[in-house]
């Protein structure tokens, strides 16, 4: 069995030039996707930001044990100790538990498959990849199909799992006199880890138990821990037992319902524990400002990435020799990377402007800078022009 397998392929100048046009229709695809990216971004910060301080400035604190039927369609702060009556078990290994949630977790041994290559440059603008693709053995939360692998009948993965991952909700949990919806149960956190004994192995009625085994804190499918072999899982539970939880949420009767605001944004805000109103809309403050950062960074990158294929023919044509090609390259990525800051700058002033003016037209300014200091460089690095001769 071969766990190192490595491919050669050649590609021609003329072969390397049609694919870079190729790349030039993704480049305009990415940098047009960027574009529209990162102008959306600013206007759901900005819109997600404006709803959240709408909802500081207007949520209400209301007890959990007493519904006041004026907070009705109201946007309300409520805090306390939820509980269920239901016991959720799992039929497959018979536990048992009284929860808000239960969850079956499985990890598979199984063979994952990495690609590393290296393109070397040949004299007269080809290129020779050599692609190797290696094979390891690891538990992994999800099963990979191996079909797709370079060499699938050596490192075949089972077609399905034995035990797959399960999770069970209670359906009836309260927050003093409020009843929670599904969707506020799935953003509690705070799940914690089941043990797993001789006694719930002992309970288990299914066809596994004479391969099921524990190991440390989970269950073991397979002949031997100490030497897994492909397909063997580990079976460990989580449960989210009744506690104090907060919410931000509209009051629907004897229930919550995300909040529409003024601007058509919605929030339905939910914490694990004793958190007030402040304390939570500052947390989704937060978490708004995170992922306009993510989002400005993902839509750089696609513009960035863009800008370089767009250049691909040129490169192309450079690596005729392959020195050259390699310094075009270089010289593209530095252009490219702060062409890139440049525009993105400029798209997100443009979007600024529709929806905070004053900090556009001050990112503007900040662009324009930086085209002015790209000239300076440029020119510095020109050569002289030698003066005529008298």
């Amino acid at each position: 069995m071969a766990n190192l397998i490595p491919e050669v392929t050649s590609e021609s100048i003329f072969g390397r030039i049609g694919k870079s046009f190729v790349g030039v229709l993704v480049g305009l695809a990415l940098i047009i996707g960027s574009v529209v990216l990162l102008f959306w971004n600013e206007g759901r910060a900005v819109a997600t930001a404006k709803s959240l301080s709408e909802g500081a400035a207007t949520v209400i604190d209301a007890p959990s044990d007493n519904i006041n039927s004026a907070n009705e369609s109201k946007l309300v702060h409520v805090t306390g100790d939820t509980a269920t009556a239901n016991s959720l078990e799992d039929p497959l290994f018979n536990i048992s538990e009284t929860a808000l949630r239960l969850r079956r977790n499985i990890q598979v041994f199984e063979w994952k498959e990495k690609k590393e290559s290296k393109k070397r440059d040949k004299v007269g603008g080809g290129s020779e990849t050599t692609t190797t693709y290696s094979y390891e053995k690891t538990w992994s939360p999800d099963l990979t199909k191996s079909s797709g692998f370079k060499s699938p009948e050596d490192h075949r993965n089972p077609a399905k799992l034995e035990i797959p991952k399960k999770e069970f909700v209670a359906s009836d949990v309260t927050l003093g006199q409020f009843k929670l919806t599904p969707e506020i149960i799935a953003q509690i956190p705070g799940d914690k880890a089941l043990a797993a004994t001789d006694e719930h192995l002992s309970n288990v009625s299914s066809n596994f138990k004479s391969k099921l085994k524990v190991e440390g804190d989970e269950f073991y499918l397979g002949a031997d821990p100490a030497n897994p072999e492909i397909g063997d899982e580990k079976i460990s539970f989580t449960v989210l037992h009744p506690g104090k939880v907060s919410i931000v949420a509209a009051q629907t009767k004897h229930s919550f319902a995300p909040y529409t605001t003024q601007n058509g944004r919605e929030i339905e805000l939910v914490e694990a524990g004793s958190v007030s109103a402040p304390q939570m809309f500052a947390h989704a403050q937060a978490a708004n400002r995170t992922l306009t950062w993510i989002l400005r960074a993902a839509g750089f990158g696609a513009m960035f990435f863009g800008g370089l294929l767009l250049l691909g023919p040129i490169s192309a044509l450079a690596h005729i020799l392959p020195f050259l090609g390699s310094l075009v390259e270089m010289g593209f990525a530095i252009v490219a990377f702060f062409i890139s800051a440049i525009l993105s700058m400029l798209v997100i002033a443009t979007a600024w402007i529709v929806y905070r003016p004053i900090l556009g037209v001050a990112l503007i300014v900040m662009a324009i800078g930086g085209i002015i200091l790209l000239k300076r460089l440029h020119t510095k690095r020109a050569p002289a022009t030698a003066p005529a001769p008298a």
